[in-house]
């Protein structure tokens, strides 16, 4: 038996040996040599560190720079299987500092780098990247530095575009870099070089400064600077092509660290299949003038081709590029083609812009493209968040459908204008409350349709674009303001069991004095809103007290809200339905007997209040999914009457007109559907104050109204018991 194995054992060794003869294969051991890490980090105080490696062979750990041994202690220098070396390192009272480990057997090698940090921080800093030398001067030209490693270890070289060699002497200090030119003969071309700094730190890591240099034609021209004035002359809606030589400057006033700095492109917008393009809002600059009087509209090929620095004084090369003006008034101006990658130079310009601060009725046509900051301001209504639109339209829930929205600002001196908020704005709606009271807010004045609002777009002659929340300084609360609260509507307050109203059904103003009733019958419809009024979001549900219920001025919670914790939307985005009666609607506007229009009545007292400017603020759209809603609307007010029927529509006098806008309806959104409520700002007359009573009605003007069936804005009939309208908010201001 023991002799059958061993003759099994041995025929299949000389198969083994066979197979190996037959393929010409032999078996080692493979060779080891490794490191966990191959770098190390050490302060400047110096410690020590544990260096764990794999061998599975003799071998030599060494310092590969013997002059390491200074400032490196090693713990072992051989080896014969797997270790870790312990290795002592010195504090450093210089610059950083690098040592290289070099591990070894007699078949393989490995390396490992401490980079220890320094007392002594390296400079090595010029002040410019870009300059430009004019002939005949005869003077050395002077960039300044600031440089405190040794200069034997800066390399210097000019590399010339040309054959030429005309910068001669270059000379580094440790505070400047000197150097000459020749003059340039051509009287055609200027001259290109680059003088270039480079440097091996301490970390034994390259370091390189390059300093363009360019140099004035023979007639010392360095191109044809283009100024703000020669722009706007030439600019043509299809487009005018710079020369190759031309130079525009000015200062960059912008940033797109916001997400807002311009429109975006939506396509497909009535089926909202598409997408929407914001990289047009990346690719966009503004350039002010250096006089800080015109602006212009810069658009970068790319998203990469603009990295300019804000508030930045620019000279930038900008042939190629294409000046254009719009069609319609007012007339804005756009520089299409242009990189930040072409700047000749660009210095800080903080210090030298001119700023502009002006109240909106001091804005012009000049201040299209430009940063202003609008002066003594407030945001038209104490509700909501900047976007207050159905998300479930946005980018947010895949449908691209609404790439910006405006809401309205006002400032002491009576002027109003939309303010637009792009929905790539991370602070658009966060669950965190408008600030309510008033101050300044600063941003670039544009002129952009919103179809959404009217059916040319035109919302105004100018908008606001804010670029940073910190620069919308407005104080938090309503205190804080130069305007003062008549009467306001914020949601549905009902009068007590003993508390009489002047008008039928009314509902009780919220703040001031005041009541509102709708002229058909009692405020008993109620709409979805968008708006919230508390802070909201998944961190405060059920914290009455800070989320998305009602705090009432007098302490307290909105009653409607208790017991409610569900209707509050737990992302941020404020929805809230119908049974909270935040928003208030009605769906009767005409009257067929006697063809006119039903209303919104408001009464409130303006006794005491003294005062060179009162105005009006209201947020409405209609919600009806079937459309058929007033259209076209008329606001008049009325002294000690409210009395609403025809025989009495001599006491009442126009405040203004305005459309109302309708709701999108999913499947055939058109263009001028919004996907929230417009606010509305109007002057009121100061001889309304003063008095006991002063009535205001909100009424079709006429009975138009929007077609579902046929698309159509206004070629169908308002109709009853289907065509809502929804107020959101109602106030009357006044400045204390």
């Amino acid at each position: 038996m023991k002799k059958t194995i061993i003759l099994a054992i041995t025929s299949f060794a000389l198969l083994l040996c066979q197979s190996c003869d037959k393929d010409s294969h032999d078996v080692y051991a493979p060779d080891e040599l490794g490191m966990e890490e191959h770098d190390f980090y050490v302060e400047q105080e110096g410690g020590d560190i544990e260096v764990s490696f794999l061998a599975n062979k003799k071998g030599k750990v060494s310092l590969m720079n013997l002059s390491d041994e200074s400032w490196v202690d090693l713990g072992l220098t051989s080896f014969k299987a797997d270790g870790i070396l312990p290795v002592h390192i010195r504090a450093n009272e210089g610059f950083p500092r690098r040592a290289d480990l070099l591990f070894t057997t007699d078949t393989r090698k490995d390396t490992v780098s401490v980079f220890q940090k320094g007392a002594i921080d390296e400079k090595f800093y010029i002040a410019i990247s870009t300059m430009i030398v004019y002939n005949g001067t005869g003077l050395a030209n002077v960039v300044d530095a600031d440089i405190n490693v040794p200069l034997s270890n800066i390399k210097i070289e000019v590399r010339f575009s040309g054959d030429d060699e005309w910068i001669k002497d270059c000379t580094l200090t440790e505070d400047k870099l000197t150097f000459t030119t020749t003059d340039n003969p051509d009287k055609n071309y200027m001259r290109r070089a680059s003088i270039v700094l480079t440097y091996t730190d301490g970390w034994r890591e390259k370091r390189e400064i390059a300093i363009e240099v360019l140099q004035a034609r023979s007639d010392n021209k360095v191109g044809t600077v283009f100024s703000a004035e020669k722009l706007r002359t030439i600019a043509t809606v299809g487009g005018y092509t710079l020369p190759d030589d031309a130079l525009i400057e000015g200062y960059i006033v912008s940033t797109t660290a916001g997400g807002n700095a311009g429109d975006a492109i939506v396509d497909d917008y009535k089926q909202g299949t598409g997408v929407i393009d914001y990289t047009l809002t990346d690719r966009t600059a503004y350039l002010e003038s250096p006089d800080g009087k015109y602006g212009f509209r810069l658009i970068t090929p790319t998203v990469e081709d603009n990295t300019f620095t804000r508030y930045s004084l620019i000279l930038l090369k900008a042939g190629g590029a294409v000046v254009k003006k719009s069609s319609g008034e007012p007339v804005q101006y756009t520089i299409e083609g242009v990189s930040s990658s072409d700047l000749f130079t660009s210095t800080d310009g903080t210090s030298t812009m001119p700023w502009k601060e002006k109240s909106i009725a001091e804005l012009t046509d000049d201040d299209i493209n430009t940063l202003v900051k609008i002066k003594d301001c407030e945001i038209a209504m104490r509700k909501g968040p900047f976007t207050p639109v159905n998300e479930g339209y946005t980018s947010l829930h895949t449908y691209n459908r609404l790439a910006k929205y405006p809401i309205l600002i006002r400032d002491i001196e009576g002027g109003s204008m939309y303010m637009f908020t792009n929905m790539t704005c991370p602070y658009r709606r966060n669950g965190e409350t408008l600030p309510y009271g008033s101050g300044s807010i600063t941003g670039i004045v544009v002129h952009e349709n919103y179809k959404s609002f009217e059916k040319d777009g035109n919302i105004g002659r100018y908008q606001l674009r804010h670029l940073l929340r910190e620069e919308i300084e407005l104080a938090k609360d309503f205190a804080d303001n130069f305007s003062g609260l008549i009467t306001e509507f914020r949601y549905a307050k009902f009068p007590g069991e003993f508390e009489e109203t002047l008008l039928p059904d009314a509902i009780l103003a919220t703040k001031g004095n005041g009541e509102l009733c709708h002229t058909y019958g009692s405020v008993s419809n109620f709409s979805p809103s968008y708006f919230y009024i508390g802070k909201c979001g998944s961190s405060r549900k059920g914290k009455y007290e800070e989320g998305a219920g009602i705090e009432l001025d007098e302490g307290g919670i909105y009653e409607p809200w208790i017991g409610k914790e569900d209707e509050q939307n737990t992302d941020g985005k404020g929805w809230f339905k119908d049974n909270l009666k935040i928003s208030w609607s009605n769906k009767y506007w005409w009257d067929g007997d006697n063809s006119r229009g039903y209303c919104w009545l408001v009464n409130f007292s303006t006794e005491g209040i003294v005062s060179d400017k009162v105005s009006m603020q209201f947020a409405m759209y209609n919600n009806s999914q079937s459309a058929r809603s007033p259209r076209y609307w008329k606001a008049q007010y009325s002294i000690d009457n409210i009395d609403t029927d025809a025989a009495s529509d001599d006491k009442w006098i126009d405040i203004a007109e305005f459309t109302v806008p309708d709701v999108a309806i999913w499947a055939t959104q058109n263009d001028w559907q919004t996907l929230g409520t417009r606010v509305y700002d109007f002057p009121l007359p100061v001889e309304i104050l003063g008095h006991e009573s002063v009535s205001i009605r909100l009424m079709p003007r006429n009975n138009k109204a929007a077609a579902k069936s046929e698309d159509s804005y206004d070629s169908s009939t308002i109709a009853n018991n289907s065509g809502y309208n929804t107020m959101d908010y109602f106030a009357v201001r006044y400045n204390k």
